[in-house]
């Protein structure tokens, strides 16, 4: 029902279908509508272009967790080499499906609140929730967007360099044509966002609680992961102690954090995708990249396997091998945190609690509360391996220790790159073949250009493109 607006555009989502988008208008007149437009936007993140793959593999691709192996399906190569262009067909397609989630959360903000006001109360409640909900979505996406295409918060001292087009209203009858905001209120858009899904579900008194839906806890975690970006640390700091204080989620015990990692709505995740049988990305998900089985062209660096200790259970995601083929790479680090190509039904990660313990570590490290940064970190560093030495550095190493960790945690979940992005660590970005390139931090070819077929129709962003991209 929903999904009749994305079905309905061209290439670029500022053009839309309006005798397709028309009957998505009409769709929303009833809870039984907005059930259906909330559970479209949840379907069209696990696209191949989103969270269904390239949303977790480019930010580790481009980093220095990954690379594409010498034998290889001829996708992503041109990212992987840092000589992508924009029209680039990855970075367009990426750039259409966030923003088709985008125009399809719109209508349910915008159409929601009407069915708000049903008689019922439970009726009311979920309809409310459903909002929220989409306040949540819009403002992740948003987010992700801004990690994509846009610097980092501090790029510049008052985050006045370009961020992104801001599309908070879908109208069907008219062509929208927004100009990039700045940085800084794209982040000021997101967090407004996620402010008021906070005080939906509050309002709503909504006890809905599931990994694959936002709910009232992974709105705030999502809102600690931005209050992060953005250098508010005393933000991210009480939002992240909120979510973990809550009680509603547990850390994986060490001998289960690998092998219960993919169990759908396990005790440590937050907010995932959730992928079914039915669903089957085939070919197109993130596994295919991984497993050797499939294309299996994406391979871990020795970089990021040797700062693993032998001990560290998050070794069992990386499994020394030989890439598939003839003139491949052997011996090969192939990944496994994702490896599912049978019935392809791996949900995907989007927030676990050792992140926000993680987030927390860091905030509290960067206010110089260095005692309790320090208890969040050595939570994550003793589960990996407990029979390691706790971190007790103090200072620049604190922090250097608590970005490792976030290095050897989230590997393979979409992180790195930003991360080296928002701290300004310059960093070695490894290829097939032993080859290198060194990207200097900050600098223009981090984030990926604005697609060439969105400049030549909007003119309002036709002369912002990206540095080193015109």
């Amino acid at each position: 029902m929903v999904t009749a607006l994305v079905t309905g555009c061209s290439k670029d989502f500022l053009h839309q279908d309006p005798a397709a988008a028309t009957e998505t208008r009409h769709a929303i007149k009833d809870l039984a509508g907005l059930r259906a437009a909330i559970n479209g936007v949840y379907s069209l993140m696990q696209n191949e272009n989103y969270y269904g793959r390239t949303m977790l593999l480019l930010p580790d691709l481009r980093g220095d967790n990954e690379y594409i192996s010498v034998l290889n399906s001829n996708r992503y190569r041109n990212l992987d080499q840092y000589i992508v262009t924009a029209n680039d067909t990855y970075i367009t397609d990426t750039w259409n499906q966030l923003y088709a989630v985008v125009a399809n959360a719109n209508m349910v903000i915008q159409k929601g609140p009407a069915v708000a006001l049903a008689p019922s109360v439970a009726d009311s409640t979920e309809a409310m929730q459903i909002v929220a909900e989409a306040y949540a979505v819009r403002g992740l996406v948003f987010f992700d967007i801004a990690r994509l295409y846009a610097q980092a918060y501090n790029y510049t001292p008052d985050a006045s360099h370009m961020g992104i087009p801001l599309a908070i209203f879908t109208d069907i009858e008219e062509v929208q044509s927004p100009s990039r905001s700045s940085v800084k209120d794209t982040y000021a858009q997101i967090i407004r966002d996620l402010r008021q899904s906070i005080r939906l579900f509050s309002d709503s008194r909504s006890t809905a609680f599931s990994s694959g839906r936002i709910n009232a806890y992974s709105v705030k975690a999502l809102l600690a992961r931005v209050l992060l970006y953005k250098g508010d640390w005393e933000g991210a700091e009480i939002t992240a102690g909120q979510v973990i204080s809550s009680g509603k989620y547990e850390l994986l015990p060490t001998d289960k954090a690998v092998s219960d990692f993919n169990q759908a709505g396990n005790s440590e995740t937050i907010f995932e995708v959730i992928n079914t049988s039915v669903d089957n990305r085939s070919t197109d998900a993130l596994s295919a990249m991984f497993n050797q089985t499939a294309y299996g062209d994406v391979l871990a660096t020795d970089d990021l396997r040797n700062v693993y200790n032998e001990k560290d259970v998050r070794l069992g995601f990386i499994k020394r091998d030989k890439r598939a083929g003839n003139g491949g790479e052997n011996p090969a680090n192939i990944i496994t945190k994702y490896k599912d190509v049978t019935t392809f039904a791996e949900s995907i990660k989007v927030m676990r609690l050792a992140e926000l313990y993680l987030i927390r570590a860091e905030a509290l490290g960067r206010l110089g509360r260095e005692g309790d940064a320090r208890q969040a970190l050595n939570s994550i560093v003793l589960r990996a391996n407990p029979g390691t030495a706790p971190v007790t550095a103090s200072g620049k190493a604190l922090l250097d220790a608590i970005a490792l960790e976030r290095r050897k945690e989230l590997a393979f979940e979409g992180h790195r790159l930003f991360d080296l992005a928002r701290t300004g660590t310059p960093f070695v970005k490894f290829l097939a073949s032993d080859r290198t390139i060194s990207v200097a931090l900050p600098g223009p070819k981090i984030i990926l250009p604005i697609p060439q077929r969105e400049l030549d129709a909007n003119p309002n962003i036709r002369h912002q493109q990206n540095e080193g991209y015109n």
